[in-house]
């Protein structure tokens, strides 16, 4: 009995020893002990998210750190995604894939539409870098053969390359035509996964009706349009409503020029899905595992990963993190990924999205605009965007009122417009998105799952459903705004055949936020770099020395100038190229005898290395006799030009042009000589050149209009100066032909956002 209590005391003595550190130790290194699986489609999501920050990390840094990072992440999720891996597809969730994808293959990612605008340029160079370049990917542009620097040292691409890496990595292996496929492929998959998780657990015309909200989510931006329109149609003394114009034709239908722009979800996956994704696999994820002890037990490393994703989005997606802490508390997070893997990567990737980044203008939206301003234009937007449902869902559900997601969601939406960060402001409408992904996934389950069973019990609440279908009726009209801008895009890109070599190439306003020349030591000595050397190639000929050099290549020229600052920039560059044959010359300009290639800004210019400035001008591609190039000042005056094997007679060229009496008098003087119009203005300014002209011919016979014009009645012919003209010595001169029909009556000026600055309108029937 004696031994046998001391064996008992023994034995208590030592858990009582050992329990205060291995127990408690034990509790946040063990596995995580919770039943419940995460669904097929959850741990599709972490993976797909997870991926690219693996392959980043393997294939951009020395192994010592890269294939650690690696076991360890996978280490930390082996739990999470453990669970049975045999898909039992439903009709519904067949139909939801095969919507998904038609939905991504409408966008330029789809690989369908070769869309021409900035963000597409960007994503496609970006891509194409990674494709060409070893790993790490360090920019080498060719231009550096113009600069006398010692030390090569090309920029490192610095961008948040989470949407990038994968089809990265198949052009990094098999060549930049795998693009063709890899980004369709990766952006089908994206966009069925959000559509999976958004319509989870949902059957029939419900399932349907939740992929049609989340498609076409978007706010009111036509309500905006109308009420800007009734706005100027009673002409105020102030035209505020010019800073709330919205284009509806090149520029995107719900930001044009507003100083807020908050994008819809077919606008977002059509431009920016680096963004868009992960705010929906993020989003969807934390608010459908808000309690799974699996996923909070990784949630801080699905977070860091997130920041490689867009660091914006992170931000938007802090709020929800708190509401997870708000609703499971502290102990759920207390897990080894977390605490030990989460922080380390999170400092990682901020180190290498900051290296050489530039700062950006930031502060409190009253800091930047005036309240007479804001007084109008702050409520336009609240109503139009999202408040009008955030109310409509709080007095509907009164479940939801003490629900953390749906109080962070509405906390960050009326916060996010008040502080802005660059002058475009990037913050709003990338943070937007996990609460604006909230929003809809209220706003379907709200119709979708609650409406019915409450529209017999409540007569108000049949009212407030109809208001929310309305509102997000509106709201589709930007979506089909978007898909018709998408489809006047004719053609198939193929990546192998772009014109763009590397970021180096594309203006320096995004050179800054994709490249960076300071990185830090540290981080220099973790990737994995070989030695640099300069990529082989010669320079061009040099064939005239001014403020900037002059080498001719085979594709065009080249001016660089060693020591150079931002001030030797401030200018725009011309070139003038006169051909061998004045009929490869455009009909619009063969009466000028040369090619007025249009003005590059200054944020074309590159500076390589440590003060160098290179810019490569291309020149057409028909034989050229001689050209002209320089750059003008603000007034049009010329700071410097070289002549290469011609001279041309502007002087006289402009007073063939202006001979006669003009048709018209007025900021610009307009001859009609035959069909030919001349547009002239002495002095005149790059700044009066600049402003876009409308020229609207009214035919005698509606008959001779094209088939799209004949219902307004005249024929637009708009035109940028650039196109058709040139600016020298200060006198502008610009041409531009006239139908072959007859005319009864022509208006024409120049306009801005703001309307009209000048307009006239003259007869030329019987001349």
């Amino acid at each position: 009995m004696a031994r046998h209590f001391n064996r008992v005391a023994s034995g208590r003595m030592t858990a009582l020893r050992v329990s205060p550190v291995m127990s408690k130790l034990g509790a946040w290194i063990r596995p995580v002990d919770d039943a419940r699986e995460l669904s097929l489609v959850h741990r599709l999501s972490v993976i797909y998210l997870m991926l690219p920050l693996s392959i980043w990390l393997v294939g951009w840094f020395e192994w010592w750190l890269g294939i650690p990072c690696v076991i360890l992440l996978a280490a930390a999720f082996w739990q999470t995604l453990s669970g049975s891996w045999r898909a039992k597809p439903r009709a519904a969730a067949v139909a939801v894939i095969v919507v998904a994808v038609c939905w991504a293959m409408s966008t330029a990612a789809g690989g369908v539409l070769d869309f021409q605008n900035g963000d597409w340029l960007k994503h496609r160079t970006t891509l194409l870098d990674l494709g060409r370049y070893p790993w790490p990917t360090f920019l080498q542009s060719p231009l550096s053969v113009y600069t006398a620097n010692e030390v090569y040292s090309p920029p490192l691409l610095r961008y948040y390359l989470g949407y990038y890496m994968t089809p990265g990595l198949a052009a990094h292996w098999l060549g930049p035509a795998a693009l063709n496929w890899a980004v369709p492929l990766w952006t089908c998959i994206g966009a069925a996964l959000m559509l999976l998780m958004f319509t989870r657990e949902r059957r029939g015309w419900s399932a349907a009706m939740a992929a049609l909200i989340f498609i076409l989510f978007s706010g009111m931006d036509f309500a905006r349009v109308v009420l800007l329109g009734v706005w100027d149609w009673i002409h105020p003394p102030i035209d505020w409503s010019w800073w709330l114009r919205i284009s509806v034709g090149a520029e995107h239908f719900e930001s044009g020029r507003v100083i807020l722009p908050v994008l819809s979800n077919m606008t977002n996956l059509m431009w920016v899905p680096q963004h868009f994704i992960s705010a929906g696999l993020c989003t969807l994820s934390m608010l459908q595992l808000r309690g799974n002890q699996r996923f909070l037990s990784v949630s801080g490393v699905v977070l860091a990963g997130a920041l490689f994703w867009s660091p914006f989005v992170a931000v938007g997606l802090l709020p929800l993190a708190a509401a997870l802490f708000w609703g499971n508390g502290v102990r759920p997070f207390l897990r080894w990924p977390n605490l030990l893997l989460a922080a380390p990567l999170a400092a990682l990737i901020v180190s290498y999205l900051t290296s050489g980044s530039t700062d950006f203008p930031s502060g409190w939206i009253w800091e930047r605009y005036e309240w007479t301003l804001l007084a109008w234009w702050m409520p336009m937007i609240y109503l139009t965007e999202f408040l009008l449902l955030l109310i409509l869902v709080w007095a509907l559900r009164p479940d939801l009122r003490r629900e953390p997601f749906f109080i962070v969601c509405a906390a960050s939406l009326i916060l996010l417009p008040l502080y802005y960060i660059a002058n475009n402001n990037v913050l709003l409408p990338r943070a937007s998105l996990p609460p604006l992904l909230l929003l809809c996934w209220y706003c379907a389950e709200t119709i979708v799952a609650g409406g019915l069973r409450r529209i017999r019990v409540r007569r108000w609440y049949s009212a407030g459903i109809a208001c929310i279908v309305v509102i997000l009726a509106i709201g589709s009209i930007t979506a089909f705004v978007e898909l018709a801008r998408g489809a006047r895009n004719a053609g198939v890109f193929r990546f192998e055949n772009s014109e763009y070599t590397t970021l180096l190439h594309l203006p320096r306003s995004w050179q800054k936020e994709n490249t960076g020349y300071d990185i830090p030591n540290v981080l220099r000595l973790l990737l994995g770099e070989d030695e640099l050397v300069p990529p082989e190639r010669e320079r061009g000929e040099l064939i005239m020395r001014s403020v900037f050099d002059v080498y001719l290549e085979e594709d065009g020229l080249v001016l660089a100038k060693e020591v150079c600052s931002r001030d030797d920039l401030d200018n725009r560059f011309f070139l003038h190229a006169v051909p061998v044959d004045p009929a490869n010359l455009p009909v619009d300009r063969q009466p000028l005898g040369f090619d007025y290639s249009r003005d590059w800004p200054v944020y074309q210019s590159r500076i390589i290395g440590e003060g160098a400035c290179v810019l490569n001008l291309p020149m057409p591609q028909y034989a050229v006799a001689g050209f002209r190039v320089g750059q003008r000042a603000q007034d049009g005056s010329v700071d410097w030009e070289a002549e290469y094997n011609f001279d041309s007679d502007f002087n006289g060229l402009y007073a063939s042009l202006t001979s006669g009496e003009p048709s018209v008098r007025a900021k610009f003087n307009v001859y009609l000589d035959g069909n030919r119009l001349t547009y002239a203005k002495a002095p005149c300014t790059s700044v009066d050149a600049g402003l876009r002209f409308f020229l609207h011919v009214f035919p005698v016979d509606d008959a001779d209009l094209p088939g799209d014009r004949r219902r307004y009645g005249f024929h637009n012919l708009d035109f940028d100066f650039s196109e058709v003209g040139f600016l020298h010595d200060r006198r502008c001169a610009a041409v531009r032909f006239l139908p072959n029909y007859e005319i009864a009556k022509v208006v024409t000026g120049q306009f801005t956002g703001r309307g009209r600055v000048w307009s006239e309108e003259f007869s030329v029937a019987g001349e």
